[in-house]
Parts: structure tokens; sequence; C-alpha cells
């Protein structure tokens, strides 16, 4: 059985559909089988569906853009990314209008300015900041990463946030891999850990529970809910049994795995219990 037949067989037991984007809907710069099928059926079904993306370099308008030139029609109001949960960590540590240091790139429209923060990224202005964001994209690491290592031996008590935990990234045009924020930010901890300073970067996207929470609210105010939505009322589809599934599984939401992306059989043959899918299939549909 493909997927969306399982959905349309098994609508009623779910309020909302939770996808991620690359080895799930697209690979590259094209649908994936069954795809296109998915988006028409959840517009027929009326499933509320948001595509979760660890993506925290490109405004939602941006990945909106992305994701058509791929030949999907999505919405930026039907993605989260880890750089959308900023707005969630401000409002629950109360810190609307304090400046943060960021490294790199945060969209265009800037994350952490729509959040509500001040974005600072002059080093010279570093210890008037409330901690330091890392982004992603081009940029000095040489100097940010030293201005930030020195902060936060002067301030350790300061916030150190990773909108994305991604260690690095698959470049399909090049082949080769990127170094991503997570794996900036942990080489920041594993620094600072050496100077005798315990310092853990603090994560907002897959697998990690803010951006999941996020989703669930998202696809409440979206159905008009009075009630907070049940994780079990809730689909996680993704193809990353480290990512996509262990942050599902981690909160009680369904996790469905695809085989059409990073995970081969023998990884899902041997995976712990907690990184186990509820579901699996191989495609989406047929084309």
């Amino acid at each position: 059985m493909y997927f969306n037949e399982f959905l349309r067989e098994n609508r009623s037991q779910y309020d909302v559909l939770l996808s991620d984007i690359d080895g799930t809907l697209v690979h590259g710069k094209h649908p994936l089988p069954g795809a296109e099928e998915l988006l028409r059926l959840c517009h027929e079904l009326e499933l509320p569906l948001f595509l979760l993306t660890n993506d925290s370099n490109h405004s939602l308008e941006e990945k909106s853009a992305i994701i058509r030139s791929a030949g999907l029609n999505i919405e930026a109001s039907e993605i989260i990314s880890a750089g959308s949960i900023l707005k969630f960590f401000v409002k629950k540590h109360n810190c609307a209008g304090q400046k943060f240091f960021v490294l790199g790139d945060l969209g265009n429209p800037c994350f952490a300015e729509l959040a509500g923060l001040q974005v600072c990224r002059d080093s010279s202005q570093i210890d008037e900041c409330r901690g330091v964001i890392i982004g992603e994209g081009k940029y000095d690491w040489q100097e940010k990463l030293y201005a930030a290592f020195n902060f936060f031996i002067r301030h350790p008590e300061r916030w150190l946030l990773s909108p994305n935990p991604d260690a690095y990234w698959p470049s399909h045009v090049l082949g080769e891999f990127g170094i991503g924020a997570g794996g900036k930010a942990r080489f920041l901890s594993m620094l600072l850990g050496e100077h005798g300073i315990r310092l853990e970067p603090h994560y907002l996207g897959k697998p990690y529970p803010e951006i999941y929470h996020f989703a669930l609210e998202e696809a409440r105010r979206c159905r008009d809910l009075k009630e907070p939505l049940k994780p079990s009322r809730a689909l996680m589809l993704g193809d990353s049994l480290t990512s996509d599934i262990a942050g599902a599984n981690a909160i009680g939401i369904n996790s469905v795995l695809l085989m059409t992306g990073i995970t081969t059989p023998d990884k899902l043959a041997n995976a712990a219990e907690d990184i186990r899918p509820s579901m699996v299939f191989a495609h989406l549909g047929k084309n």
C-alpha cells in the first residue's frame, strides 16, 4: 500500500499531517512520486498540512519559492522552520526587544527580527547581547566564532541558540556536504568545555520538541479548536530516523517513515526502539 492510500482510508483518525521536505516530498529540484497527489489529497480531505524544516537560512517566503521551483504548490503559511520557533522561544523566556549576536543568516526577512529580537552583528558590541544565535550561510567564521567563544568565557550564563540542530547538510548541486549550524554550535560548546565551561546549545528544530509543539499549536489554530490538539491525532512523515521519527516519537506523534530518502533497510532493521517508526511506506504514491 502507498502512503496516500493509507491516508485516504484513515483520514478520520487524524487532525493534521506534518511532513519533512527533502527526501520525503522532493529530491533536489524534483518532486518525489506521489508528492503532488498528496497535496491534492490533503486539500480534498480538508486535512491541514504543515512542512517542517530545519533550514533557518531561508525565510518562509524564500523556502516556499524553492519548493515551488521543484514543482510543488506550497504557501509560506504551510511551512514551519526551525527559525520560526524563535517566536516561541522569545515568548517563553520573555526576551522580546533584547539584543542577540547573530552568526550568519537567518532568512530574509530575518527570523530573529520577526521574533522581536534586536540583531547585532558587530563583534565590538557582543557584550551588550543576551546571547548568541548560530545562523547559516556564508560569513567570517574565524571572527564570529572567536568573538562568541570569548563572550561565553566572560558570560557563561547567557544563551547559545542554534535554531538548526543539523551538523551538516547535503549539496545536491555539488554532491558534497556543508557544515550546518548545529555542527558549529557543538564545536563552540566543545571549546568552552575544554576551557572548563559547560554550556549546551539550545536547539529549536527537529528532533527537539519545540518545533513539534509549535506545529501542533498552529494546527489547533488552523482547525479553530478550543482544546490543545492531541499528539496522537497527528502524523509526522519523514525519511530520517534520528530527526523526523525520533522527534515525533518523543512527544507521542504517530511517525511515518518513507524509504525514499536517507534511511536504508539495514538502518531501519537495526534502529533503536525510540527511533523506530509507527509505520513504514516505500513511496507516497505511484507518480
